[in-house]
């Protein structure tokens, strides 16, 4: 599989999605099943960990997705912050883009930006 899901922590207070080159949107669907799974088995805060260092980019089709993603789904009640580590400029551009186009479904889901997995784990203790 091109996204990979795990804890990412002992205390199952972290779900880690790491991408690999080469994921498509169902790798997506299904890496964001097994996630909400685990964060739903727990009952305390999970924060979530989005690596897409290795990720290649991301679909020409991203906002039209992403955007079907949202409007289908609403976080979990123990569901914590979401850090992406990675992200360069272009794809943050399109964050803001997104968030500016969706930010009715995005007001009590936003991302944070991460440059490191380290500087990750501390934004979320």
């Amino acid at each position: 599989m091109s996204i990979v899901v795990s804890w990412g922590s002992e205390t199952q207070n972290i779900v880690h999605l790491e991408f690999k080159r080469g994921w498509k949107w169902q790798d997506l669907y299904t890496a964001l099943q097994q996630a909400d799974d685990l964060i739903v088995s727990v009952p305390h805060t999970v924060h979530l960990i989005i690596d897409i260092r290795g990720a290649g980019g991301i679909p020409a089709d991203f906002m039209t997705v992403a955007g079907d993603m949202f409007s289908k789904g609403s976080a979990r009640p123990n569901e914590g912050k979401k850090v992406v580590v990675g992200a360069g400029p272009l794809i943050r551009m399109a964050y803001t883009g997104f968030v500016s186009t969706f930010g009715s479904q995005m007001k009590n889901r936003p991302f944070l930006f991460a440059s490191s997995l380290d500087e990750a784990h501390r934004m979320v203790q």
